[in-house]
């Protein structure tokens, strides 16, 4: 351990990105282990045997993850839910897939724990972001039929995933600078790679993996229809300000969403205007943190 009569030597940029990579690599950096509650669940959903009253009961000793899935019995995943329908209900409509994905989205929220102002300052925005390209993700998944709504707000939740263990390991990592700029620049050039690691050892779906694999892979082609990686790419688009109007018209994904859905405007303002309403109704479903 490094003391102040020893203060670590100052790496290069490219030097730092390796180094901290090779630690997620070698299972030196801590990846975050998901809560028990939610491997009980899993663990649950995986057993032919269990039953849908012991899956109500484990999710009912965990309130705000019941509640959290409540939430949910009125949304478009569950079109015909009578009001005030019981958890047991709820939990039989959405069947087994769609809460496997709620469950683990619900579970990545509380996953960051740091203590340094700064990292949590940036942990805080990129959080916000997610949320925000889960929402879009979901509202384009109503349109184009081709990818499951409850898909694609875990794909948007889990592209940026790679920046929660970076940004808890950055702790250990006094010499990096905590300029906001510098953070979210080391958390763009390792999220994705990172993200790949942290959902291999969680054994998530190959189309959630793809998409931090493929997160800032903008000029990605593939022979067959738009997937789950496309859809999380327009989002991520959509949610950023800072891009002109036209960039949705220069990704090869939203080509392959058009040939779906040509009626979709090209313009990125147009196209967040007509999304509008959704977003909002599935950005509000997913709470704050």
């Amino acid at each position: 351990m490094e003391n102040a009569e020893n203060p670590p030597k100052p790496m290069s940029a490219e030097a730092m990105r390796f180094a901290l990579y090779n630690r997620f690599l070698k299972g030196e950096a801590k990846i975050p282990q998901m809560p028990e509650a939610y491997l009980r669940v899993r663990r649950l959903l995986a057993d032919p045997k269990a039953s849908l009253e012991q899956l109500a009961q484990t999710i009912k000793a965990d309130p705000p993850l019941a509640a959290y899935l409540m939430q949910f019995a009125d949304s478009p995943l569950l079109r015909g839910t009578r009001p005030g329908a019981p958890l047991r209900d709820v939990l039989a409509r959405l069947g087994i897939r769609r809460l496997g994905s709620l469950v683990t989205g619900f579970a990545i929220r509380n996953l960051y724990i740091g203590k340094e102002s700064a990292l949590q300052q940036v942990f805080r925005a990129r959080w916000r972001a997610a949320l925000e390209r889960a929402a879009y993700s979901a509202a384009l998944a109503q349109r184009c039929e081709r990818v499951e709504i409850d898909e694609a707000l875990l794909g948007g939740l889990l592209q940026d995933v790679g920046s929660l263990p970076l940004l808890a390991e950055l702790e250990r990592w006094p010499q990096q600078s905590r300029e906001q700029d510098s953070l979210n620049q080391l958390c763009e050039w390792l999220s994705g790679d990172i993200g790949v690691v942290i959902m291999t050892v969680w054994k998530l779906p190959t189309n959630l993996i793809e998409c931090a694999r493929q997160r800032t892979c903008w000029s990605r082609e593939t022979t067959g229809e738009i997937d789950l990686a496309d859809l999380v790419q327009i989002a991520h688009h959509l949610r950023n300000p800072q891009l002109a109007d036209d960039a949705l018209a220069k990704l090869p994904a939203f080509a392959r969403l058009r040939s779906l859905c040509p009626a979709l405007p090209t313009s990125m303002e147009r196209l967040r205007e007509e999304l509008a309403g959704d977003f909002q109704g599935w950005r509000q479903l997913l709470g704050n943190r």
